[in-house]
């Protein structure tokens, strides 16, 4: 990116060439294809003015503003410019969601049913139990576990051995 700062009735001053250099710096974000900018600042009396012409992706931004302060003259102009080239590279993403053939469509769909596994449904009857029945029902085995009703509360709880001394109590139906 290539800075050319011009002075109208006003010397450009190294503050002020690094302050525009550092606003600069905050337009880069909006990509790469930021062309060469020209600045120009000019004083008339009590007013202050910045204008600046750039081009991003072939298109041509330009703004001026003019207030007492010079420096909060650049620092308007440079809100306005990313205004600008927000709008301009919002127009460049479409938010239109993708068209997708019924050809592909409709492979998309064959793919996405899952392939048949051996499933088989089973609904066992449990059987009602406090919990150290079902302590005494769990076996010594690792990774052994009891499905049953609680006699006390009326609901489904899972034991589970996790370990040859580690007993672990689920409960899916929290209250």
């Amino acid at each position: 990116m290539q800075l050319r700062i011009t002075g109208r009735h006003v010397e450009v001053t190294a503050a002020l060439r690094r302050y525009l250099e550092t606003r600069m710096k905050r337009l880069e974000r909006y990509g790469p294809t930021l062309g060469p900018v020209q600045v120009v600042l000019g004083v008339e009396k009590f007013r202050h003015t910045a204008e600046v012409v750039l081009t991003l992706n072939g298109a041509v931004i330009q703004a001026k503003t003019s207030t007492k302060d010079l420096y909060v003259s650049i620092d308007q102009l440079f809100d306005k410019i990313s205004n600008q080239m927000r709008k301009h590279k919002e127009k460049l993403v479409s938010h239109k969601p993708a068209r997708v053939s019924a050809r592909r469509a409709a492979l998309d769909v064959r793919e996405a049913e899952p392939k048949s596994v051996g499933l088989k449904t089973v609904r066992p009857s449990l059987r009602r139990l406090t919990i150290a029945e079902a302590l005494e029902r769990l076996g010594a085995q690792p990774s052994a576990l009891v499905v049953f009703v609680d006699a006390a509360s009326n609901r489904v709880q899972v034991v589970r051995r996790l370990e040859p001394d580690s007993i672990e109590l689920i409960d899916p139906q929290p209250v």
